[in-house]
């Protein structure tokens, strides 16, 4: 059998990796990555050998790889760019060669209006794709009091809004102080483009110094960076304090692994969560949260979380989706 060939070339193939690596355990599939130094950065000759090896390319992010790969691809070759919301603010899909481009990928339903209103992409170019959870990774048993642990996951730069969280575990401590709140991801210090800048780091000193002076001081746990799997299994409550995001998945990896998502209401959140789990202020959360715990968690509502996720973002699903995008090039759009 005839392996189809495919790229998938990038700045960044974080998100993209689950897929990519599931593509790669399938006998129809041959993988390889052109991975970018950044934006708009990258070793041409390499591109080059890429381009003339594949049969399919998947454009990870809409940046300068995009860009120019829809304005070399050969005519037998599909091509496929997917986009997260990042783009929306960048000048790069007006150098798209749209003729060159079989698909736009959008990672919800909100990106997906976002990008057709900045853009104007034809609709007929564009559909819509979730981004993959490996539920089955993160199911694990969680630890004795978990129910009372809140979970951040990433907090750079400004926008993921890690003061808002900590009005959160504020207000809960004062209730009951075995209420804890777990920081998982590099610090601000270790992102030169986040420190740098007079306003990200004039927030985080501040928000630094008013956790040190707090009496819940010691209940702001720091951890760094890697995998969430195992750190999961301690928190019972996840967070979504963000301005924006485009998918965000910390709340599917949350409630994969049981546990419950509070989510500030950000911009199209409610494309991707149930309403249940969105919220307009951080008295309405800390409300939540509190409800929730004057009964202990049951195996069926930890069930209710990790079925959601299953369902619309499980492994199977997704990559179905994009077995079947590869060889057709075609996918029902978003109506």
């Amino acid at each position: 059998m005839k392996k189809t060939k495919v790229l998938f070339a990038g700045h960044d193939l974080k998100f993209a990796r689950i897929i990519m690596d599931n593509l790669a355990s399938k006998p129809t599939y041959e993988i390889r990555t052109d991975e970018w130094t950044g934006h708009n950065t990258h070793d041409e000759e390499k591109s080059n050998e890429c381009l003339n090896w594949a049969d399919v390319i998947v454009c990870e992010w809409g940046l300068g790889n995009a860009v120019w790969y829809s304005q070399n691809k050969k005519p037998h070759q599909r091509l496929f760019v997917r986009m997260h919301l990042q783009e929306r603010d960048t000048m790069y899909p007006f150098s798209f060669n749209l003729d060159n481009i079989d698909k736009i990928i959008a990672i919800s339903p909100y990106v997906y209006e976002e990008f057709y209103r900045v853009f104007r992409f034809p609709r007929e170019k564009m559909t819509m794709i979730y981004n993959v959870v490996d539920t089955g990774h993160l199911n694990k048993p969680k630890v004795e009091d978990a129910q009372y642990h809140l979970g951040i996951i990433g907090i750079c730069p400004q926008r993921k809004r890690l003061d808002l969280a900590v009005d959160m575990l504020e207000k809960l401590w004062q209730e009951d102080n075995r209420y804890k709140l777990y920081v998982k991801g590099k610090m601000p210090q270790e992102y030169p483009w986040v420190w740098n800048k007079d306003e990200e780091r004039a927030y985080y000193e501040e928000i630094f110094a008013r956790i040190d002076n707090a009496p819940w001081k010691d209940a702001v746990i720091f951890e760094g960076f890697g995998d969430v799997s195992e750190w999961l299994s301690k928190v019972g409550i996840i967070l979504s304090t963000s301005d924006f995001e485009s998918f965000h998945l910390s709340p599917s990896e949350g409630m994969a692994s049981g546990a419950y998502p509070i989510i500030l209401n950000w911009d199209g959140s409610d494309t991707i969560y149930p309403k249940d789990y969105l919220f307009s202020t951080i008295e309405e959360s800390v409300n939540r949260i509190l409800t929730i715990n004057e009964s202990e968690p049951t195996e069926d509502s930890q069930n209710k979380l990790k079925s959601y996720i299953i369902t619309n973002f499980g492994l199977e699903k997704i990559v179905d989706e994009w077995d079947r995008l590869l060889n057709t090039g075609f996918h029902s759009t978003v109506n």
